[in-house]
C-alpha cells in the first residue's frame, strides 16, 4: 500500500482488480500499521481516520462489502473486539462527502465539485472586496489585489482539480470573468477576451494549460521529486529501433473510458506534446514568459 506522510498526517492508497480484494488487502495492511504503532508506543485516532473508494458514477458499490477496520490485535492472535475500530467511509451518501488532502477536497467520483464550491465561496468574498474599493483605487492596484486574493486561490492545486469536467469548472470561469470586469471597470456583459489581453492575465482554461505545460517542463528536465520518475516515457524510448516523426513526444497510454482523458496521466503529456514555442529550452523562466505571452496573444 502506497503511503504519503505530511507532518502528522498519513494518507495511503491501494488498488486491486476487485473491490473485495482491495478491502481485504487494506484491512490486512492496516493491521500491520496498527501493530507497528503499538510496538513503537504510538496511537492513532481511529475516529478521525476515514477511507474513500474512488469510482465512476455508474460503478455500483456494495455497502455490505465496504467494511474497513483499524485492528490493533497482534498478528497471529485471535481478534480482540476491544482493539478493533470501524473506519467511516467518505461518500456522497455519508455525512462527509469529501476529505481534504493538503488543502484540496477529494470526492469519490473525482469530480472536485466540493473543492470548486469551496473556491467559489472564497472568491466571492474577494469579489465583494474588489467591488467595494474599485472606486477608490486605480486599475493597477485592483490588478495587484486580484493576484493576491483570487489568482492565488485559483492557481493552488490547479493541476489536480483542473481535471474536473467543464460543467463543474464553469463556476470558476464565471467568477474570474467577474473579477476582470471589476478590474477594468467594464460593463457586466462586456466581452472578457480583450480585457484579459489588456491586463495580461490568463483566463482560467489557459491557466490550466499553462500549469500543465510548466509541470511537464519540470518533468522533462528532471526537476521534480524522484517519485515522478518514469511516469511518462517518450515514443523513441518505447520504440528505439524505429524512426518516428513524433519521437520526442511523450507516449499517452491507451484508455477505454472517456473521462480518464482529463486525468493528469493522460492530459499532461497531451498538453506537452501540443505545447507551442521552444519548449525544449532548459531556461524555464524564459520559456514560460514566452508561453504566457503566446497564450494571451491568441485570446
Amino acid at each position: 500500500m502506497f503511503s504519503v506522510l505530511f507532518a502528522d498526517d498519513t494518507t495511503s492508497l491501494a488498488k486491486g482488480p476487485t473491490l473485495v480484494d482491495v478491502i481485504n488487502f487494506v484491512n490486512s495492511e492496516l493491521q500491520k500499521m496498527a501493530n507497528w504503532f503499538r510496538a513503537n508506543k504510538m496511537s492513532v485516532n481511529a475516529s478521525k481516520t476515514k477511507y474513500i473508494i474512488f469510482r465512476t458514477p455508474t460503478k455500483h458499490v456494495d455497502p455490505t462489502v465496504c467494511n474497513v477496520f483499524y485492528n490493533s490485535t497482534e498478528i497471529g492472535l485471535p481478534d480482540d473486539p476491544t482493539l478493533i475500530s470501524p473506519i467511516e467511509r467518505v461518500s456522497f451518501i455519508s455525512p462527509e462527502s469529501s476529505f481534504k488532502l493538503l488543502g484540496i477536497l477529494f470526492d469519490e467520483h473525482l469530480s472536485f465539485k466540493p473543492h470548486i464550491d469551496m473556491l467559489c465561496s472564497k472568491i466571492s468574498k474577494s469579489l465583494y472586496c474588489l467591488s467595494r474599493v474599485k472606486n477608490f483605487v486605480n486599475s493597477e492596484s485592483l490588478r495587484k489585489l486580484y493576484f493576491s486574493m483570487i489568482h492565488s486561490v485559483l492557481s493552488y492545486g490547479i493541476n489536480v482539480y483542473g481535471c474536473a469536467n467543464s460543467t463543474n469548472l464553469e463556476k470558476l470561469r464565471i467568477k474570474q470573468k467577474q473579477a476582470i470586469r471589476i478590474i477594468c471597470n467594464a460593463n457586466f456583459r462586456a466581452h472578457t477576451g480583450p480585457l484579459f489581453n489588456q491586463q495580461k492575465i490568463l483566463p482560467f482554461d489557459k491557466l490550466v494549460e499553462f500549469s500543465r505545460i510548466k509541470f511537464m517542463h519540470c518533468y522533462h528536465f528532471k526537476m521534480l521529486p524522484l517519485s515522478f520518475a518514469e511516469t511518462w516515457i517518450s515514443n523513441v524510448e518505447r520504440n528505439p529501433g524505429r524512426v518516428l516523426r513524433n519521437a520526442e513526444d511523450y507516449y499517452i497510454p491507451a484508455h477505454r473510458v472517456e473521462f480518464v482523458k482529463r486525468l493528469p496521466l493522460f492530459s499532461f503529456p497531451a498538453a506537452w506534446n501540443n505545447a507551442p514555442g521552444e519548449k525544449l529550452n532548459p531556461r524555464q523562466h524564459l520559456y514560460l514568459k514566452a508561453l504566457k505571452n503566446h497564450l494571451i496573444s491568441i485570446l
